[in-house]
């Protein structure tokens, strides 16, 4: 045999060779993958999306099981109300309970709607990190608009009378504050630390009112809904003809109040008001097809509201990157 063809049949077994030895490595390889550890963590939970110029971030402040939440939220459900609804929305035995606060970043303002429930249970509090995963910084924030003044919706407000946002000027419609007060000093405990969370701020001559509907500025306004408290409110962001309106607690359960229109959450001191004023908005909003911000909805809490023949269904946003146009 030639030795020239003769080396090159045994370079070519040689390539033949090494090439089998790596797919039993990759093999293997494989194999090592298959046994790694479950990891166990989500990524950091924050959300964006642009309303006109406007962008706005969604920020995961808790998610946790709540087995009992129908019978909480909704306490004059029957049995089989709850049986049946349970089935036909997969609402799972142990439900999954979001609570999400928003910021809105104008390209002047950085503005926040509610500020989460750290302090409530031992899984809120986590906007902190996601605020800072998202870019941002607590101290960054301008002004803090809240929709209403339960603890989950307030509860990042301060710490230990301290500011957890030291820049900013917090924002209520007037008759919020006045409720608890006057709760507080019959002695009601959760009143007294709805008063505790605001005092730092109200010291600080950073606590501003507002009566009802309120532009704050051209393309941002607050929307009376009283009912779930005395002076709940929505807020509007309107930028190049998009809109985004942020419900609060509107609807404390999406899965729920779309298929049963007329659920009773805790608290509506007129509940046919309230039932009627879901079906009117229900309408407006899939009318319209303006961006909602839930703070209870399934993370991220953004979508909009479609009627099917008077049925309404909740059609959340899909995951989408910010255009590289926009980035700068």
């Amino acid at each position: 045999m030639n030795n020239k063809v003769s080396r090159s049949m045994r370079f070519g077994l040689n390539i033949v060779c090494a090439l089998g030895v790596l797919g039993s490595a990759v093999g293997v390889m494989d194999v090592a993958h298959a046994e790694a550890p479950l990891v166990r963590i989500q990524a950091p939970a924050f959300y964006r999306t642009l309303v006109g110029t406007s962008e706005v971030t969604a920020l995961l402040d808790e998610n946790s099981p709540w087995s009992e939440s129908l019978e909480v939220l909704f306490p004059d459900l029957s049995k089989e109300q709850k049986q049946a609804l349970r089935a036909k929305t997969h609402l799972q035995p142990q439900n999954d309970f979001s609570t999400i606060a928003y910021l809105i970043n104008t390209g002047t303002k950085l503005i926040l709607i509610d500020a989460g429930g750290r302090g409530s249970a031992p899984t809120y509090g986590q906007l902190f990190n996601n605020m800072k995963a998202a870019g941002y910084r607590p101290e960054q924030v301008d002004d803090i608009y809240i929709t209403h003044m339960h603890g989950d919706h307030i509860g990042g407000l301060s710490e230990n009378g301290v500011r957890s946002f030291p820049n900013a000027i917090v924002h209520a419609d007037y008759r919020e504050l006045v409720q608890w007060e006057k709760l507080a000093k019959k002695g009601n405990e959760g009143a007294k630390t709805v008063v505790a969370l605001l005092k730092p701020y109200i010291d600080a001559k950073k606590y501003q009112t507002f009566d009802g509907d309120t532009e704050f500025f051209s393309g941002f306004r607050a929307i009376a809904s009283h009912g779930h408290t005395e002076g709940h409110s929505f807020y509007a962001l309107e930028s190049e003809g998009q809109i985004m309106v942020f419900w609060g607690d509107f609807v404390v359960n999406d899965k729920v109040q779309f298929e049963l229109l007329d659920a009773i959450p805790p608290g509506e001191a007129d509940p046919a008001k309230g039932i009627a004023l879901r079906k009117q908005l229900f309408a407006e909003a899939a009318q319209q097809a303006y961006l909602i911000g839930g703070a209870h909805f399934s993370f991220p809490g953004i979508g909009r509201v479609r009627d099917l023949g008077g049925k309404y269904i909740w059609v959340p946003v899909d995951y989408a990157a910010i255009p590289a146009a926009i980035i700068k």
